[in-house]
């Protein structure tokens, strides 16, 4: 397996000719271009203070333009991370609002609907605190609700910035608009249970944040399963680590887009081979900004199937065509191609994906 040689072209668009008189996109730069750890610790510092003063008075508009017209990714990357940074971190007591992602895969042949909410949410806080999630005397706890990703997009960075100053009032202005799934056949869905960490001032988080889903993980599954058991449907309910509100959204989106692309995979797979046919796996990049990927055989126009990844802002593009390499192997597939020039949208109208034939 080629681990190391990555072919998979990022297609995202970005501004590398946009003027540096932005002045959040100068100092990211700044601190690419550093040539020390010092200069560079210095220009990272700068552009945090220069976030928390747009965020002081309000301006959130400033700092959208700014992502909005990076001319990479890494620079992307930074002025996010001084966000995340301005947001989370107030230099003393905080009211952390994080969220724990659970990407749920379930099955269902009669149309059925998942709750919206854990009914025993004190059963969740007290398993959390028991694995130690959450401090055993600490002030951390979730609120239970099963919330839609736009939730938490619409808690926006300045409504954080603005919370985490807010100690346990913070927790008046969570969202609470509970996000049944409605399930029909297979599919993987996202959702978030949200929750707020007030922290005194030097003392450690009372929540542990990201890292590996450690010994807690089966039985906050069997909980969760028993929680969201509906009648004629298979949940396999996924957990991944809470994390701060804004990394949570960002983690949440990647995990669900990698279970729903491993259960695509596994499932053609294993059709392909019972029709006695070899699968060929191929993954494409396209100017819209996404990733397909198709699994078929060679002489067989009708039995393939294809997969749509379209890429956030922070999705590691390298990552995904090592995790998906890693994935074939797993399955035993030994024809994988990784094609390694852009591809357009469609193809006389039609998206295009690329099959076993096309090679």
């Amino acid at each position: 397996m080629d681990a190391v040689r990555h072919l998979l072209p990022d297609p995202r668009q970005y501004h590398p000719q946009v003027s540096l008189t932005n002045r959040l996109i100068h100092h990211a730069q700044s601190v690419l271009d550093a040539p020390d750890a010092g200069e560079r610790d210095m220009w990272r510092q700068a552009l945090v203070g220069a976030i928390d003063e747009m965020l002081q008075r309000g301006e959130v508009l400033s700092i959208s333009v700014a992502l909005a017209m990076v001319p990479t990714q890494a620079c992307y990357q930074i002025v996010w991370d001084a966000l995340r940074q301005a947001v989370e971190e107030t230099g003393g007591a905080r009211a952390l609002v994080f969220a724990l992602p659970l990407v749920l895969v379930a099955g269902s042949r009669e149309q059925a609907e998942l709750p919206g909410a854990i009914a025993n949410v004190e059963g969740l806080n007290a398993l959390l605190r028991q694995h130690g999630v959450f401090a055993a005397d600490g002030d951390a706890a979730l609120s239970g609700v099963l919330l839609h990703p736009d939730s938490l997009v619409g808690l926006d960075a300045l409504s954080l910035y603005r919370m985490a100053r807010q100690g346990e009032a913070a927790r008046d202005g969570l969202p609470a608009q509970a996000a049944p799934v409605t399930v029909k056949e297979e599919g993987v869905f996202l959702r978030y249970l949200i929750g707020v960490a007030v922290q005194r001032e030097g003392e450690p988080c009372p929540v542990r944040l990201g890292g590996s889903v450690g010994a807690w993980g089966m039985p906050l599954m069997k909980f969760l399963g028993e929680q969201l058991r509906t009648d004629g449907v298979t949940l396999f309910p996924i957990a991944r680590p809470p994390l701060p509100a804004m990394q949570a959204l960002v983690a949440g989106n990647h995990a669900r887009f990698e279970v729903a692309l491993q259960v695509f995979a596994s499932s053609q797979i294993r059709r392909l081979r019972e029709l006695d046919k070899e699968p060929v796996a191929i993954v494409s990049a396209h100017e819209n900004g996404e990733l397909h990927f198709t699994v078929s055989a060679k002489g067989d126009e009708r039995n393939w199937e294809g997969f749509v990844w379209p890429l956030a802002s922070l999705d590691n593009v390298k990552l995904i065509e090592e995790n998906f390499r890693e994935l074939m192997s797993e399955c035993c597939v030994r024809d994988v191609h990784v094609l390694p020039e852009l591809q357009p949208e469609s193809r006389d109208g039609v998206p295009l994906f690329f099959t076993a034939d096309d090679l």
